[in-house]
């Protein structure tokens, strides 16, 4: 609650089950995604995300799901 409420730049990346799996920059973001069973992102993956949305800001000030 305190960042949500600051006037910081900040965005919370929700990620699923992480692996161990190589980067396939083929993932799904949003704030909202539909799930099923066992969902599943490769850690390589949510750094491509992380650094991907530092420059892009496309998620300021909210709250990314990553997932496959």
């Amino acid at each position: 609650d305190y960042v949500k409420k600051s006037s910081l730049d900040w965005t919370t990346v929700y990620p699923v089950l992480l692996t161990d799996g190589p980067l396939t920059g083929d993932y799904r973001a949003g704030e909202r995604l539909e799930l099923h069973g066992m969902p599943r992102i490769s850690r390589a993956d949510v750094a491509h995300f992380i650094l991907t949305e530092a420059r892009t800001g496309a998620f300021a000030r909210k709250t990314a799901a990553v997932s496959y």
